[in-house]
C-alpha cells in the first residue's frame, strides 16, 4: 500500500510484510507500515479494516502456512 512519508514529503511505496493494523483509542482504525526508501515508521488512516491485524487460529485461512515461531 501507498502512504506519505513525512521524512521524504512524497508518497512511497510500504515494506511487504510490515504493515499492521491497530486501533486508536479513539476506535479510529490505523495501518502502520515501514517506508521502502528510509525505513521510518509511517500511519496511514484506513476505513473498512478490523485493526486487530494478522489472526491465525483452527479457522483461519491461514493456519496452513508454517510461521517458525508460532504455537497454534
Amino acid at each position: 500500500m501507498r502512504s506519505y512519508c513525512g521524512k521524504q514529503r512524497k508518497v512511497t511505496e510500504c515494506l511487504p510484510g510490515s504493515e499492521t493494523y491497530v486501533t486508536t483509542r479513539n476506535g479510529r482504525k490505523v495501518m502502520k507500515c515501514k517506508c521502502v526508501e528510509c525505513g521510518i515508521t509511517k500511519t496511514k488512516f484506513v476505513k473498512g479494516t478490523a485493526g486487530k491485524g494478522l489472526i491465525l487460529g483452527k479457522h483461519s485461512p491461514f493456519n496452513k502456512i508454517p510461521i517458525l515461531g508460532a504455537i497454534l
